[in-house]
């Protein structure tokens, strides 16, 4: 069962000059995977900078986890992470490929750390629930569906976890 909805950034960020502009294209094109992987891998090689280094190895992460590679894809979110410590959507995809692998802890502690960089990220909030959730932790679940729903009120799916877990009401149990 998939949980993750993985994100894509572009790479914005300055470029060595040696970057060819179809690489950098084809690791934020994120239609083909096998494609993405090939510029992105090409801009890793070229890049030595924090934010673009992070940001090709989490969108090649991104086309491995649609692979279902998932050792190489928590390996280029853990270089993303490594790159960029800051980089929430790293933390938040390697959370992701955890959460799908079955890996509740891992995936909650790495949504932990994405929500600590970035507290309005309604879709780590959300997961985060389900990874407690899959732990048996229905407080800590319970709460993480409400401030899900507190950012962004239609999230079905956090409505949902909350029914699961019996709670009709986002304000009482």
């Amino acid at each position: 069962m998939k949980f993750g909805v993985y994100s894509v950034l572009a790479i914005v960020a300055f470029l060595p000059v040696g970057a060819r502009a179809d690489s950098v294209a084809d690791c934020n094109d994120g239609s083909n995977p096998t494609q993405q992987i090939r510029g992105c891998t090409k801009v890793i090689a070229r890049t030595m900078l924090g934010d673009p280094l992070s940001t090709a190895y989490m969108n090649r992460g991104i086309a491995y986890a649609q692979r279902n590679d998932m050792k190489k894809a928590i390996a280029d979110f853990t270089s993303s992470i490594n790159a960029n410590s800051a980089n929430n959507f790293a933390y938040y995809n390697r959370g992701n490929v955890y959460l799908d692998l079955g890996k509740a802890q891992q995936a909650a502690d790495d949504y932990s750390k994405a929500i600590a960089l970035a507290p309005d990220m309604s879709p780590a909030l959300l997961n985060r629930g389900i990874a407690y959730e899959m732990l048996g932790d229905r407080t800590a679940s319970i709460a993480d569906y409400r401030a899900a729903l507190v950012l962004e009120p239609m999230l079905q799916a956090a409505s949902e976890g909350l029914k699961r877990l019996g709670v009709v009401s986002l304000v009482g149990e």
